[in-house]
């Protein structure tokens, strides 16, 4: 797996691609002010390691537009879904970002609490935002904050998925400055969301059952064998699966199937009709539906989309 630098002139965006055997990944990221980036995601993989390797005060913003994003904490994980915004502080620049469904897209908004201005009302008069006060009011000693979805997040975030190319820039800037005057009117103890995270255990435990799932996509595989496989209860497996992955067992069946379908698409000439064949499907539109569903794209359209990055 790599990661690839595309060298823009410094009004461009930064393009940042990866790719390993489980599909690829596109990061578009804008340097909006000093120490502050914002990047858009398309993903279409499991994980990736992205970021320079220097050390610091860093604060990292995340908005989850489709999708799901796990963020590792030193004893678990936490997830977000769909709507969902999480901040997390680290000591590093570089990061790992895995993305349990292999479908991922949002907003990541980086800051380096050392670089960016002490306070932005540099820009606005009466935007009192501290970046590196917020970050430790809002994550203190956990490391992470995160709002389940929220009709006043989504405002903000909805206008930057959809924002004319001739105002970019400038429209950053205000949208930025908005999110953290939010973000700093917020009690973060009335806020945060309840269960943000799982246990290593349970983590671990949800990977090996979909890795279990994934070796045995040819037959049919109950809860009870997983249960008896990894001596836990049926229950306590569940949980741990549907926490991690978001779905239960039989709809991720469906989704590694799907998975399975896409790498088909973009790394063979064999025609759509056929691989749905493969799959179960003797229907071509019944397949293109339920592809359409799980992965966000038709057949076709995932095709031409991610098989140019052979």
């Amino acid at each position: 797996m790599c990661g690839e630098t595309k060298t823009v002139p410094a009004y461009e965006p930064e393009i940042y691609k990866f790719r390993n055997g489980r599909g690829d990944a596109v990061i578009t990221s804008y340097n909006v002010f000093p120490g502050i980036e914002l990047a858009f995601y398309s993903v279409h993989m499991d994980s990736f390691f992205w970021g320079e390797g220097e050390n610091g005060d860093f604060m990292e913003i995340c908005h989850c537009r489709k999708g799901r994003m796990e963020q590792e904490r030193e004893n678990g994980s936490v997830y977000i879904m769909p709507g969902d915004l999480s901040v997390i502080t680290r000591g590093q620049r570089s990061c790992r970002y895995s993305f349990p469904l292999c479908h991922y897209h949002g907003i990541s908004i980086n800051i380096d609490t050392n670089a960016a201005p002490e306070c932005l009302s540099c820009f606005l008069e009466d935007v009192n935002v501290r970046p590196k006060e917020l970050a430790g009011r809002l994550c203190g000693k956990e490391n992470c904050f995160v709002i389940r979805s929220q009709d006043y997040i989504e405002h903000i975030f909805s206008e930057l998925y959809r924002m004319p190319e001739s105002c970019r820039k400038g429209y950053f800037k205000v949208k930025i400055l908005e999110l953290l005057l939010v973000l700093g009117s917020i009690d973060p103890a009335g806020n945060r969301a309840p269960s943000l995270s799982l246990s290593r255990l349970q983590t671990d435990l949800a990977k090996e059952a979909a890795a279990y799932l994934a070796e045995n996509l040819d037959r049919k595989v109950t809860v009870a064998e997983m249960s008896d496989r990894f001596h836990v209860s049926q229950t306590h497996l569940q949980n741990a699966f549907k926490g991690v992955y978001g779905v239960p067992v039989s709809s991720y069946i469906r989704i590694l199937k799907m998975q399975s379908a896409a790498l088909r698409l973009i790394h063979t000439d064999t025609a759509v009709l056929e691989i749905a064949a493969e799959f179960g499907y003797s229907n071509a539109g019944k397949f293109a539906s339920a592809f359409h569903r799980i992965m966000g794209e038709t057949p076709g359209e995932y095709r031409k989309i991610h098989g140019g990055l052979k």
